[in-house]
């Protein structure tokens, strides 16, 4: 009996260990995925108009181990980092509750379009790429259903070139505001764990789950 014992005292420290073991490693897996968020005005192109958005960014693992600007050339990428998806939200600023005056253009197919990403404490902290694709809007504020956006990154800037082509008047063309009125379009970016992170921390759950099982008999 007491050899039971021990024997089950081995397996469950062995299993507190492996616990231990997996959720350290869950936790400091570094993410290839990010997403960057940012919600600014757009200038004085579209004055009431807002655009709110989210893009999702791929960067190789072993970019993240290096520091300051790290080219889409270097070997750690070797061409690799991408533009995933991105949608753009846009909405009246003077009625931002009103769905007549909201729309989403969606950047669905991705871009390799990327000169470099900006790495900071082995975090992505900055983008310098872009679409290289137009999606057109259909919103009066927005410059009607005559006008194309193209979404682009700098650094941890935020932007979108614009090309309206009406059907009465001469073409006209620009970029939002760097700095509307208020304040920069800054991109917020959070790391998006893995399928492979998510699964060391279930199984590192697990293994806790059955330390604690083995205990109460």
């Amino acid at each position: 009996m007491t050899t039971g014992f021990a024997i089950n005292a081995k397996r469950c420290a062995a299993a507190a260990a492996l616990a231990a073991v997996t959720l350290t490693c869950a936790t400091s897996a570094n993410a290839i995925v990010y997403r960057g968020a940012w919600d600014p005005a757009f200038g004085a192109a579209f004055p009431d108009l807002g655009w709110k958005g989210e893009a999702s960014f791929y960067v190789p693992d072993a970019c993240l181990a290096l520091s300051g600007t790290v080219l889409n050339t270097d070997p750690c990428s070797s061409g690799g980092m991408s533009i995933l998806s991105a949608d753009v939200d846009f909405y009246s600023l003077s009625d931002p509750g009103n769905p007549a005056y909201q729309e989403t253009l969606s950047f669905a197919m991705p871009s390799t379009a990327v000169i470099s990403m900006t790495v900071t404490d082995h975090t992505l902290s900055g983008v310098d790429g872009t679409f290289l694709y137009w999606v057109p809007s259909t919103l009066p504020i927005a410059g009607g259903p005559y006008t194309d956006f193209q979404l682009f990154f700098k650094t941890d800037v935020a932007g979108m070139f614009y090309f309206s082509h009406p059907e009465n008047g001469p073409p006209t063309w620009g970029v939002s505001d760097y700095n509307p009125p208020d304040g920069k379009p800054l991109i917020i970016f959070t790391p998006v764990p893995e399928p492979g992170t998510y699964a060391l921390m279930f199984a590192g759950l697990a293994a806790i789950g059955f330390v604690a099982r083995r205990r109460q008999r």
